[in-house]
């Protein structure tokens, strides 16, 4: 479901191994194309809304050369849009672990993991982006709000991660929902959600719009609307030194 990843794709279901399917075989006839012509083929697959082809001419393009900080970004939305996380994350990782301090490709990781239930992985990355990033972001604390109210069970980390990202980007995407559930955070109240997850407001009540009327359960939201989706370009935040 579209709720951590661009605002984000986080109820997505978890593929097969990223090579699956690769379009380069002993005698493929994409052998014979180069890197910047797979890569280009695979951005027009993606406008088409053929997110799995997509994501092997990308892949392919890597293979014969393509720079991969320019590739991956491609890559990894066509990897969330056609549902395959899994795919996702056998590409991303790798990359990450080269390149430890990319933060804003870590949060996309961590954004993964939370849609794959995958929670203390998904936590242990999010403290790591507040630790590495030059600028806190607060689309690390949205997230870590979202994981503590819905999985983790811990209603006060969740209100003071809530607050933070409410300080830090007090016009942000999901000032509405933060402002909404920390209330009911503080106050032991149930989280009352409309059919997107979203804690309802006083003044969606008032206007009807989106309200349930249900109890959240805590199944609705796995992670922050946002990566709209969060950047996934690798190299937007710094050059690598790590190299």
């Amino acid at each position: 479901m579209r709720a951590c990843l661009a605002a984000a794709v986080l109820t997505l279901t978890a593929c097969g191994a990223a090579q699956e399917g690769s379009p380069t075989t002993a005698d493929d006839p994409l052998d014979s194309i180069s890197g910047e012509e797979l890569f280009r083929r695979g951005e027009i697959l993606t406008q088409a809304g053929d997110f799995v082809r997509a994501e092997q001419y990308y892949a392919a393009a890597i293979r014969r050369g393509f720079p991969e900080e320019r590739a991956l970004p491609s890559l990894l939305r066509a990897c969330v849009e056609g549902e395959r996380l899994v795919a996702a994350l056998s590409y991303a990782e790798p990359f990450l672990e080269r390149h430890p301090t990319r933060w804003s490709l870590r949060l996309l990781v961590a954004s993964i993991h939370m849609g794959l239930e995958h929670h203390a992985v998904a936590h242990d990355h999010l403290e790591r982006v507040l630790r590495d990033a030059p600028e806190e972001p607060p689309e690390a604390h949205y997230f870590l709000g979202v994981l503590y109210r819905d999985r983790l069970d811990d209603r006060d980390a969740a209100a003071r991660h809530f607050e933070r990202y409410l300080a830090l980007a007090p016009g942000g995407p999901h000032t509405e929902e933060a402002r909404a559930s920390i209330p009911a955070l503080t106050h032991r109240l149930p989280i009352r959600v409309d059919a997107n997850g979203v804690p309802i407001t006083a003044t969606s009540e008032s206007t009807g719009a989106g309200s349930t009327g249900h109890e959240s359960t805590g199944a609705e939201s796995t992670g922050p609307e946002s990566t709209g989706a969060e950047s996934t370009d690798p190299g937007a935040d710094e050059e690598d030194t790590s190299e």
